[in-house]
């Protein structure tokens, strides 16, 4: 039964249409043929009251009107048509009105059945159309575009049927997927821009703070005519701080342009791609050791070069300072992503590092009083998930930090 069912479904909505339009077709004309023959046989027993006709296996009997040589008496008479083709006459004394009026209304009944039956069948073949191949799609993809319409994302579409309107309900599935897709991420950039309008508040307080104190101090040590050398080491430190907002600000600006960032997906070669991680190690930390597949590997990834760039290049300065003595840079390829894992032999994360370390401004528990802003992880997050991946932080078993950066390794394939 359900091998049926399912073939029913894959049947094509126009194979479908001319299977009922056939079918409508074959059923009036069989009813139809029933509905004549019964109507002769009705006939042929009004006849038989008044005269039975000369032989048997007649093919049929018809009315005809009365021949001038026809007694003025009688009102009707018969041509009876015989199996072999002759055709006989009998003549009949006259029908009663009753008989006469079903006699001419069974005469006629070809017509009134073709009619009738036709008529009937066409409803019922386009009803039966309807609902084997309408009304569950549409009843489906009217209530999909109300909850669209509703902003109601919080459903799914699970018609089964395998024609063109089953194909059309799927392909309304993937828009609705599309655009809980599309809503999480503008809801996650409205939840991000909150969290960096609060960062950028509360570290804005800091430096406001110092210069308001120093400040006053100006004005105290102006009204006393104190020494100079306060008053110039007071005004250096309006100064520094001064610059320390303007850092800010520039870095809110970045932070803007990386949400509007597209990537350019160029082909990259392995070969080169370990060069530059190596390349950039030995510039940053030149005890780093650097591992990945061999140079005649021949492997190629489609990506975008500046972003992985800048991407490895924040993660591995996070690792200078950090570590002790030793940082190892790793790539390997894991199925449809490229992973690049820089390790440190430092202190490794709390666990509040791993919880908040990728969010903006966070400098970590164990940071001293450099003059970083805590967003090299943020930025290199931000840009990974760009690049179809994303970063992923963790303590390495023999301690220190592991941070991994995965990237699709075709991205024009996204």
């Amino acid at each position: 039964m359900d091998r049926i069912k399912n073939g029913l479904r894959r049947i094509p909505i126009p194979a479908a249409f001319i299977l009922c339009s056939i079918g409508c077709l074959l059923t009036a004309l069989a009813l139809t043929k029933v509905t004549v023959g019964a109507a002769k046989r009705n006939m042929t027993a009004i006849v038989s009251q008044y005269d039975q006709p000369p032989a048997d296996g007649f093919y049929g009997i018809y009315s005809a009107e009365p021949s001038p040589e026809d007694q003025p008496e009688e009102k009707a008479r018969l041509v009876i048509v015989d199996g072999g083709g002759e055709v006989q006459i009998a003549r009949l004394a006259p029908l009663d009105a009753p008989d006469k009026k079903k006699f001419d209304f069974y005469a006629h009944m070809d017509e009134i059945a073709a009619l009738w039956w036709y008529t009937v069948c066409l409803s019922l073949f386009a009803l039966l159309f309807y609902r084997w191949k309408i009304r569950k799609p549409y009843k489906a993809l009217m209530e999909a575009v109300g909850k669209i319409a509703g902003n109601d994302l919080n459903f799914q579409m699970d018609f089964e049927g395998q024609d063109e309107l089953g194909r059309l309900c799927r392909s309304v599935e993937i828009m609705r997927q599309a655009l809980v897709w599309n809503n999480r991420r503008m809801w996650d950039a409205v939840e991000e821009r909150k969290r960096l309008n609060a960062a950028f508040a509360h570290d804005l307080r800091t430096p406001l703070t110092v210069m308001r104190g120093h400040a006053e101090i100006i004005e105290a040590e102006l009204e006393e005519e104190a020494a100079l050398g306060d008053i110039r080491a007071s005004a250096r430190e309006i100064s520094g701080q001064i610059d320390r907002l303007s850092a800010f600000v520039n870095t809110m600006g970045r932070l803007q342009k990386l949400e509007d960032y597209e990537p350019n997906a160029k082909p990259l070669p392995v070969s080169e791609l370990t060069g530059l991680l190596a390349k950039t190690a030995q510039f940053l930390y030149p005890a780093a050791a650097v591992k990945g597949p061999p140079d005649d590997s021949g492997l190629t990834l489609v990506t975008d070069r500046e972003a992985l760039t800048q991407i490895y290049e924040n993660v591995l300065s996070n690792a200078v300072r950090h570590a002790r003595e030793k940082i190892t840079v790793s790539f390997r390829m894991e199925g449809a992503l490229a992973a690049i894992t820089v390790q440190d032999d430092g202190a490794g994360f709390t666990s509040r590092d791993l919880e908040n370390a990728s969010s903006a401004y966070y400098r970590g528990e164990r940071a001293g009083e450099d003059d970083h802003f805590g967003l090299g992880l943020y930025i290199s997050s931000v840009l990974a998930k760009k690049l179809g991946g994303g970063i992923e932080l963790e303590n390495a078993p023999e301690g220190g930090a592991k941070v991994t950066i995965k990237i699709q390794k075709d991205l024009s394939g996204i």
